[in-house]
């Protein structure tokens, strides 16, 4: 998840066109005489919210100067998310493309992003805890299902959870891109596709978040240094472990866990 805070000058035309990215944004100042192209009976304004999805195609007109703030999800992000927490095929799901909402859990949110310092790891990692919330909120009541149709080119589900259940009683181990397609009862070469299809992201991608997301509960729990936590989640050693933690969550495993342990 990528953040920015920006800003249109008056009597400007912006326009997204399929962007790749879910959008988060929020109106911060101004915005009151905006409109988006089709929808003129609706205005912005300080507090409001726009949901775009990453296939949408929309036209903007700022007819006065705007400063919002962007919160930019990458799909698979949020396809991770939709398979932990509901238990379901990102692609049953659709992100609702909604204009000028308001909702104050949200914009709470949105503010703890605002004040971050993002030279300081206890802010990042507060800002990490924040755009879940975010992620979570979207889930629970930003999605919608998809109509009901023969789905194609997935995993069954229980083949599915069973791949699920392998990667979570064995993370500490090597595992395989041949070893998952195994539990499959498939070719390389056809589960690596059917496993996109049905998790929204390549199964060395789905594993990695495993282990951190793992990772991430032993340092909150205390438990072990940092060489056993890196085992455990089968990172190798706390050097490999360090950088993929800090590339992702933004603190190193170190400083998740002294910000993690009670004051």
């Amino acid at each position: 998840m990528a953040i920015s805070q920006w800003g249109r000058s008056a009597n400007e035309t912006l326009g997204y066109d399929t962007p790749g990215h879910h959008t988060l944004s929020l109106y911060l100042h101004g915005g009151d005489k905006s409109f988006r192209v089709g929808q003129d009976t609706l205005h912005g304004g300080a507090g409001k919210f726009c949901v775009l999805p990453a296939e949408h195609y929309s036209r903007w007109c700022m007819n006065d100067t705007v400063h919002f703030l962007h919160l930019y999800i990458a799909p698979e992000r949020l396809a991770r998310e939709a398979v932990m927490r509901l238990d379901c095929e990102p692609r049953t799901l659709e992100l609702r493309d909604r204009t000028y909402i308001q909702d104050d859990s949200l914009i709470d949110v949105c503010r703890q992003l605002l004040g971050t310092d993002w030279a300081q790891p206890a802010d990042r990692l507060a800002a990490s805890s924040a755009a879940e919330t975010v992620l979570h909120h979207l889930l629970n009541q930003g999605v919608v299902r998809k109509p009901a149709q023969a789905a194609r080119g997935g995993l069954a589900p229980a083949v599915r959870r069973r791949i699920m259940d392998y990667v979570d009683a064995h993370l500490h181990e090597p595992l395989t891109l041949d070893q998952l397609a195994g539990i499959a009862a498939l070719s390389t070469y056809h589960f690596a596709r059917m496993f996109h299809t049905s998790f929204g992201e390549p199964p060395h991608a789905w594993v990695r978040g495993r282990r951190l997301a793992h990772a991430r509960g032993l340092l909150t729990a205390g438990k072990g240094d940092l060489a056993g936590i890196a085992q455990a989640s089968g990172f190798g050693n706390a050097s490999h472990l360090s950088r993929v933690f800090r590339d992702a969550i933004g603190v190193t495993p170190g400083q998740y866990r002294n910000a993690r342990r009670p004051h």
